[in-house]
């Protein structure tokens, strides 16, 4: 008994001590991560900001190619292009324009620009002997006059013989990517660092007044302050810009030191209760060995039968505990997740719709004009955010109807104007992808009661898999007839097929065939699922047929209680207006 107590307790704080340990390591894995993330996307933002910059200034030289008034200094309608350009720029201070020999020929910031001599700039300098349409990235430097620090960006100008005219001029603002910093709410005294692949910083939070300019060798990449920092580097593939965003590993870390004090408080006192524990134990068990052996002698034979019958009635009562907690465990475990993704799939859909809205208003031009890649973007955007909320629905309808939350709302419908809907919502997929598609109703279909909204779904999802494991060039074949006495729907394709084996687990929640072919489309495996659900809500019955390689048909019978007589309807439709 000793023993066993020693154990326990080394067991307890070591299982405590490796808990501890890997909480550690996933924090700073965690943070590792973090700053990998943001670096990537404050990398992108940098690049994307001075792309712009570059834009403008290609559009400065290109109508100043065709200008005749443009080597003349401060002409009116020169200003006036440069400011509606600088307009177009809101990283952009001024826009300037530069003669070869280093005058200063235009200036948005007045119409009258000074005589100034800037031969001995790097910007003119670096294009005097480059290439045509080169863009130049100067350092951070401090104005002369006004004493604010600024990042110059240049583009050359050429005569129409291609000899070297001047350059175009950006005056950029570091501030501004101080303000977009500030404004992320970084948290574990996060730095996060701008500068230029030469070394000098171009912006940083926090401190930024105090290390612009500064060579990050000196301090400026965050390790200054002497502490131990997690961080990560990102470099600009189109501008010579470096990103380099650190964690202070104290900040980090400072919730888990937290808790590791408390867990260490914790196991010293729970090994001082074992230790307690233990010990009383071991005296009761002394205690009651000797009991036992004083009456060993005179109850043996019946003590030998008791042991037998509590034995035997243990393992039952045993037997029975397991079996009632093993139900009860796999009941809590549908439930919760039952639960989990009802409250996931709302979650999830409102952030979703957002996205969504934004990419559609983006996409119509609501907000400005976009470039083709953006406008390309925004539509990836929108179709990807439009496939993850139809699977975040079927999700939310499989788990209402799991939970018995689904509520039919039967009325009459036309079963030739439901299917034709649902053909003319997936004939673009089917076009898209090169596939044909064909419809045969029976003249004399009749109406049914039924939930509208479930029967597209049916028909939808149907319609869906087919078009998705249909190749380019096949066929797809959507028939409604009269079965007997029920109602027939049936959706044909030519498609990949099914193995046989596997015709009743793919109309399993979550299941997919898992093969070189079917692997290769994306999904969650529930819509047949779900389609299986709502028809036997019908008290229908759903039936799959499939030849590998060569197609399958899915079957949809709705029993002739559903149908609606014409005496019926007048009813239906009376009762529709009373509610």
């Amino acid at each position: 008994m000793s023993a066993f107590g020693v154990v326990l307790i080394l067991g307890l704080n070591a299982m405590i001590g490796y808990d501890l340990l890997r909480e550690h390591g996933t924090l700073v894995d965690q943070a590792r991560d973090e700053t990998q993330s943001l670096a990537l996307v404050l990398e992108r933002h940098a690049t994307d900001s001075f792309s712009g910059v570059a834009k403008t200034l290609a559009g400065v030289a290109e109508v100043l190619a065709v200008r005749g008034d443009r080597w003349t200094r401060g002409a009116p309608e020169v200003h006036a292009l440069l400011r509606r350009q600088l307009a177009l720029s809101p990283l952009t201070r001024a826009l300037l324009v530069v003669s070869a020999d280093g005058r200063l020929i235009h200036d948005t910031d007045t119409l009258e620009p000074a005589d100034l001599d800037l031969s001995d700039r790097d910007y003119l300098l670096a294009h005097r002997d480059g290439p045509a349409g080169t863009v130049y990235l100067g350092v951070p430097v401090e104005g002369r006059t006004s004493g604010a620090w600024f990042v110059s960006m240049s583009r050359r100008l050429e005569t129409p013989d291609g000899r070297f005219a001047g350059v175009a001029v950006a005056v950029v603002e570091p501030a501004a990517f101080r303000g977009f910093y500030e404004s992320l709410k970084l948290r574990n005294d996060a730095v996060v660092t701008l500068h230029h692949a030469d070394g000098p910083v171009v912006a940083r939070f926090p401190d930024h007044e105090r290390f612009v300019g500064r060579p990050v060798r000196d301090g400026a990449g965050g390790r200054d302050e002497g502490t131990d920092r997690i961080s990560s580097h990102r470099t600009s593939s189109e501008v010579p810009l470096v990103v380099t965003v650190s964690l202070a590993r104290d900040a980090v870390l400072a919730p888990w030191r937290m808790r590791a004090v408390v867990e260490l408080a914790a196991a010293l006192g729970a090994s001082l209760m074992l230790g307690l524990l233990t010990l009383t134990l071991v005296r009761e068990a002394g205690r009651r060995e000797r009991m036992l052996e004083d009456l060993q002698a005179s109850e043996g034979a019946l003590r030998d039968s008791q042991r037998r019958l509590i034995l035997d009635i243990a393992a039952r009562h045993r037997a029975e505990a397991e079996l009632i907690a093993a139900k009860q465990a796999s009941d809590s475990s549908n439930q919760a997740k039952t639960r989990f993704l009802a409250n996931m799939s709302h979650e999830l859909r409102t952030p979703l719709n957002a996205v969504i809205g934004f990419a559609e208003a983006l996409e119509s031009g609501i907000f400005g004009a976009m470039s083709a890649k953006q406008t390309e973007y925004v539509s990836d955007i929108r179709r990807s955010g439009l496939h993850l909320l139809s699977l975040i629905n079927d999700i939310l309808d499989t788990t209402k109807i799991e939970s018995g939350k689904y509520v039919l709302h039967e009325e009459r419908l036309a079963v030739r104007a439901v299917v034709g809907q649902c053909l003319r919502q997936i004939e673009p997929l089917a076009v898209q992808k090169g596939i044909g598609l064909s419809v045969s109703l029976d003249p004399d279909l009749p109406d049914l009661l039924a939930d509208e909204r479930a029967l597209r779904q049916i028909l939808l999802n149907l319609l869906s898999n087919a078009v998705k494991f249909t190749p380019a060039g096949g066929h797809i074949v959507v028939i409604a007839d009269r079965a007997q006495l029920d109602l027939r729907l049936r959706v044909t394709d030519t498609g990949i097929g099914i193995p046989q084996g596997e015709l009743e687990q793919v109309l399993e929640p979550f299941h997919q065939v898992d093969n070189s072919h079917t692997r290769r489309y994306a999904g969650t495996g529930l819509g047949l699922g779900l389609v299986k659900s709502l028809v036997e809500m019908h008290q229908g019955s759903l039936g799959l047929t499939s030849v590998l390689g060569r197609g399958t048909t899915a079957t949809v019978v709705l029993p002739a209680g559903r149908f609606v007589a014409p005496q019926e309807a007048e009813t239906v439709r009376a009762a529709g207006a009373l509610a």
